[in-house]
């Protein structure tokens, strides 16, 4: 068994995935609690987007315990693809997510001063939203960076 660090099945795997879920759901509590946020539709995508983060992150996790507590090996071909395919599918989904939304919460608060103007919007929650949605990017990017790299050297 290769030991790459945040791979599936190991403990690092597991922190990554928790480390996912915990800023999803965080961002789709900020959003969902957020005065307004259905009326932009890039911030509608990025609470659909984090909802799909959570759901994956879950069963991910899940499944890594369950790895965990019973020395089940998860580092064969078959079982990397299916991680590396969901991985970067969610990951470039997030991306965009996380990226429009930042457009549209620099828009609303420094370009056309909504923010100012309209003080019932929750700019300061879109905000929040925006920043734990690219924290779970990151924490996506890097375990699909890590099984990815573990399916390359085991393909060797």
């Amino acid at each position: 068994m290769k030991d790459v660090v945040g791979s599936p099945g190991t403990r690092g795997g597991l922190a990554l995935r928790v480390s996912q879920f915990v800023c999803a759901l965080g961002s789709v509590a900020a959003m969902g609690s957020s005065y307004g946020f259905t009326n932009y539709s890039a911030f509608c995508y990025l609470a659909f987007q984090m909802t799909l983060q959570l759901i994956w992150s879950f069963i991910l996790i899940c499944i890594d315990v369950h790895s965990l507590k019973t020395n089940w090996d998860l580092h064969s071909t078959g079982n990397l693809w299916k991680y590396v395919i969901g991985d970067w599918l969610l990951a470039m989904g997030t991306m965009a997510a996380a990226s429009s939304s930042t457009g549209v919460a620099i828009l609303l608060e420094t370009d056309v001063n909504f923010c100012r103007v309209y003080p019932y919007l929750s700019c300061s929650r879109y905000k929040v939203s925006v920043i734990l949605a690219s924290m779970a990017w990151s924490f996506m990017a890097a375990s699909a960076g890590s099984t990815f790299w573990l399916l390359v050297s085991l393909s060797e």
